[in-house]
């Protein structure tokens, strides 16, 4: 295996910005019902199949709607219109249908958003028979099959105290617990920015029209979510953090939602412009643009090497003198994707090289438990 090793040292830049969409938001969203769709897919075409077959979902749009919206309620003047779209595999003696599928991920976008009304959105799924070249390259019958495409991931690990907090505030704010007490919706972005030891992090938090009846139980609900992530994100900080939020709010304007998402009011979504592996938008690490929420969890590297890389990582941290690892992968086209082209690991504290050559060739040869794995969603694609 072509591994190459280089030390740096531990990630601290001077300045430091992370985002984290949150459940409801339409990036989140179309991510979250493309990866369910394909590991919906991927267990059925096991089941009555034998094997994962050729499929990609991994194109999804949420085309926004409009509300007439006000302090105490309102209504939807147009419905928001989720599209489900990619190819599978036809010819076996299963195949999926696509009329079920709309109205099975209809009602799962209303779990989702447990605030809206059904009428508020549509749910269609588009799917179209794989190409005979790449539908090639998923050979059943062995452990690995052959990369569907030349492409690269890249996983830091550990989360930076920046990240940690970013992405705690949200699961946080965006929990049963929370949100039963506080009249939010599920579209919750969070930004995060350090300059130096100074942290400052931004909230955008819609408040559910209908529970709040005038400006003052609106802000109430804003200074709820404002203490709530002062206290979140100080902990893990271990000092004084700035929290704002709802910044663009006016004097005659606020956020306000009947459904819990903007995708009700001119907000549109679409898979791949969200969060990233591990769930996080992290522009001062390497990342790859691979969409990786929806593809085939058996063959597409874009996915596949993104949780490879995660699992090397997790073994270098708690089996070598590793305290941080970057790691980047490459994969090549028609061959088997257990050869990538290259891997690089960067590393800061002293790991031994043999080691860490066992780790990465022991993950590559997990090919089908990182399959199973992706496939039971125990990996954070989003």
């Amino acid at each position: 295996m072509n591994v190459t090793l280089t030390a740096r040292a531990p990630y601290a830049p001077p300045i430091e910005f992370v985002e984290r969409k949150g459940t409801g938001h339409p990036d989140t969203i179309c991510d979250r019902l493309a990866e369910e769709l394909a590991r919906q897919l991927a267990r059925e075409y096991k089941n009555h199949t034998g094997a994962v077959r050729h499929f990609n979902v991994d194109k999804a749009i949420l085309a926004a709607g409009s509300v007439d919206i006000g302090f105490g309620g309102g209504e939807h003047t147009k419905p928001s219109r989720l599209v489900l779209v990619g190819k599978a595999a036809f010819g076996f003696n299963w195949q999926p249908n696509v009329d079920e599928l709309a109205e099975q991920y209809h009602r799962r976008l209303m779990e989702l958003l447990p605030d809206a009304k059904p009428e508020a959105f549509t749910v269609e799924v588009w799917l179209n028979q794989s190409s005979a070249d790449l539908a090639a390259v998923v050979h059943a019958e062995t452990i690995a099959p052959l990369a569907n495409d030349t492409s690269f991931a890249a996983v830091s690990m550990p989360r930076s105290i920046l990240e940690s907090a970013v992405h705690s505030v949200e699961t946080h704010l965006n929990s049963e617990v929370f949100r039963a007490a506080n009249p939010i919706g599920r579209d919750i972005k969070v930004m995060g920015a350090r300059v130096g030891e100074d942290i400052t992090i931004t909230v955008a938090c819609p408040v559910l029209a209908q529970e709040v009846a005038d400006r003052g139980e609106y802000n109430t609900v804003v200074n709820s979510v404002q203490d709530e992530a002062v206290a979140i994100a100080s902990m893990i900080a271990s000092r004084s953090v700035v929290v704002q939020v709802n910044q663009a709010d006016q004097e005659d304007s606020v956020y306000l939602t009947l459904s819990g998402t903007s995708a009700e009011a001119g907000d549109d979504g679409q898979v791949g412009r969200g969060n990233r592996f591990g769930g996080l938008i992290t522009p001062y690490r390497p990342m790859s643009l691979e969409a990786a929420a929806g593809k085939n969890p058996a063959a597409h590297v874009g996915k596949t090497y993104h949780a490879i890389g995660y699992d090397i990582t997790q073994r270098m941290i708690s089996e070598t003198d590793a305290s941080e690892v970057t790691i980047r992968l490459l994969s090549s086209i028609g061959h088997f994707v257990t050869e990538p082209q290259a891997v690089h690991i960067e590393h800061a504290g002293d790991p031994d090289a043999d080691q860490v050559l066992r780790i990465a060739e022991d993950c590559f040869a997990d090919w089908a438990g990182v399959t199973d794995r992706l496939i039971d969603g125990q990996y954070e694609l989003y």
